[in-house]
């Protein structure tokens, strides 16, 4: 398995990791006792001359490589971030803050958000500060992923 995995391409890379760490494709077992097109044309001088222009060219299959994983990593992340809805709230609408003990005293039944609270400030870097409807501040910041709004 591990030798199936060495011998692959990946789809990150588009290469072996025998390739970027050798310079060179590997061949399989069955290849080495079989008569094949690799192993009939083998010559050891030319051989040697090709490795060392394999090993010369590797630096820039490597970087190549680190190319096309950055770009999959990209085209990941694009696709994930396309679903995000970034939320925003102004000083003075009215939120949920999700309960912190939420499913742990009560079960299931228990209440998945607390009392609606306004937006006192804006403290930057989606944190927020909060007051209760009564005027009374409450001391901690938190963030935009803690709220929902609240539609009276």
């Amino acid at each position: 398995m591990l030798w199936a995995y060495r011998c692959t391409l990946q789809s990150s890379t588009n290469e072996s990791p025998f390739s970027l760490v050798y310079g060179a494709n590997a061949m399989i077992p069955v290849e080495i006792g079989e008569p094949s097109l690799c192993r009939e044309l083998y010559d050891p001088t030319h051989n040697h001359q090709n490795m060392a222009t394999h090993l010369d060219l590797l630096p820039k299959l490597r970087e190549k490589a680190q190319i096309r994983n950055l770009a999959a990593k990209r085209r990941a992340a694009r696709k994930y971030n396309a679903n995000l809805c970034p939320r925003s709230f102004a000083i003075g609408d009215l939120v949920w803050r999700m309960a912190n003990s939420a499913r742990k005293k009560d079960g299931k039944f228990s209440a998945n958000w607390d009392d609606p609270y306004c937006i006192r400030e804006d403290t930057g870097g989606e944190a927020y500060r909060l007051e209760h409807l009564s005027g009374e501040e409450i001391p901690n910041t938190w963030n935009v992923s803690h709220f929902k709004f609240y539609f009276s």
